[in-house]
């Protein structure tokens, strides 16, 4: 069954694709760098030459002709080392512009990453069932995109509660700006959403305890929630959560 929660992962970089990311941008760097300052010394060199050109000129016509033909010489590899610099720039740009691309790419990734685990702690504190529904997914899967939509990062790297329809700062009743377990007790009173928590009499988020139903040994919400995601829904399939 397709939810309106269904969200595809972003593609994860390990750390040896961005080292070989950076270190081809710098073997292009390097490249590029070298091309320019051929092209400098080469116009350095042509610059001697037509003065020495001017010296000469009208004294030994044979001495003048060879230092003119070494003249065009230099200026056709100039040309040609200018060529290779505008081939080298393009496609440094190209890759930069491609590392940029990536770099924004593992930025989004970190800070999806970071809003996901403040949702995810947010909602098992004030009572979201630890289990799955008849699909596999969990329950926190099924909010999570719903919950993402009021999160924001503002300049100082603080995650702002916000409406979605009007993108300003949401706040209670005395005032104060909204934490992210606020939206979660929201998300629990009323709506859809009330479905994927536990029954307000169930006493969620004090340390309630949960059985396997196969007669095992129930597991504190909070012990469940120190284990890595992982190692959380592992545990919650075992145990019937």
């Amino acid at each position: 069954m397709t939810t309106e929660f269904d969200n595809p992962q972003p593609k994860q970089y390990s750390d040896e694709e961005i080292t070989k990311i950076l270190n081809t941008a710098k073997a292009t760097r390097d490249e590029r760098d070298k091309a320019a300052s051929r092209a400098k010394e080469l116009e350095t060199q042509i610059g001697d030459l037509s003065k020495q050109l001017e010296q000469i000129k009208g004294i030994d016509p044979k001495k003048y002709q060879e230092l003119e033909t070494l003249a065009q010489t230099y200026e056709e590899q100039k040309l040609e080392d200018q060529r290779k610099f505008g081939e080298l720039k393009e496609r440094w740009q190209g890759e930069r512009t491609t590392l940029q691309q990536q770099i924004q790419q593992l930025q989004g990734d970190l800070k999806s990453t970071r809003v996901t685990n403040a949702l995810e702690k947010a909602f098992y504190a004030v009572g979201g069932k630890a289990g799955k529904d008849d699909d596999g997914l969990t329950y926190f899967d099924l909010l999570r995109d719903r919950a993402m939509q009021y999160i924001e990062v503002d300049e100082s790297g603080k995650l702002v509660v916000i409406d979605p329809r009007d993108r300003t700062k949401m706040v209670t009743d005395k005032g104060t700006p909204y934490a992210i377990e606020d939206l979660m007790t929201r998300f629990r009173s009323a709506g859809p959403t009330t479905s994927l928590f536990e029954p307000v009499g169930n006493g969620a988020g004090g340390g309630m305890q949960r059985s396997n139903g196969n007669g095992g040994t129930a597991m504190q919400r909070e012990q469940l929630m120190k284990l890595p995601r992982a190692e959380r829904l592992t545990e919650s399939r075992k145990r019937g959560i």
